[in-house]
């Protein structure tokens, strides 16, 4: 009989335990109830809504690559080139150059323009920053290559080729012993 009146008066006082639990905190229980709830519906969300803005910005793209006239599309391009969708930013940007291939100034300009807006990941800022050195390849200075390219980096996707712009943009300045000490680079790795 002590065993029962022992386990009754456990399972009460656990029950009392949880009821004086509940009622001291059942603001944050109910509050972290939806906020269990809210928070992977906010993302689906915010996924769906992203999702759609970039379905709506390579549309405009391709509606606006259709079109005819050459002018229009360049003025189009140009508004679109400010998209936060990185893909979509490239593909412009590619589409300008290819509209603008005899004026490097305007390149460099479109060039700069996603340059400064750090909306970028590091890969495709070295990206840019390579198209930006052979653009001005011809009237560049030593320093202005070396801020464009990273010959630092040790685990650069672009770090042969960064090289090699380097080794020839040294041939071309007729800086031979800096081109030979680049080649002697290139060649190790």
């Amino acid at each position: 009989m002590s065993n029962e009146l022992d386990n009754q008066v456990s399972e009460s006082v656990f029950n009392d335990k949880i009821s004086n639990f509940y009622q001291k905190r059942k603001y944050y229980i109910i509050g972290l109830a939806i906020l269990i709830v809210l928070v992977p519906i906010s993302f689906q969300i915010f996924l769906t809504l992203d999702e759609k803005n970039n379905s709506k910005e390579l549309e405009k793209y391709s509606e606006i690559i259709i079109g005819k006239d050459k002018k229009i599309q360049e003025v189009e391009l140009e508004k679109l080139l400010q998209s936060n969708n990185e893909s979509v930013s490239l593909l412009v940007l590619n589409q300008l150059l290819e509209i603008n291939k005899d004026s490097k100034k305007k390149s460099i300009s479109f060039i700069d323009q996603l340059l400064n807006a750090n909306k970028f990941s590091e890969k495709n800022i070295k990206f840019l920053k390579i198209k930006k050195s052979l653009l001005v390849f011809d009237t560049a200075t030593e320093v202005e290559m070396l801020n464009l390219i990273d010959l630092k980096s040790k685990d650069s996707t672009f770090k042969k080729m960064s090289f090699e712009i380097m080794y020839d943009f040294y041939i071309s300045k007729k800086q031979n012993l800096k081109a030979n000490d680049l080649k002697r680079l290139i060649d190790e790795n």
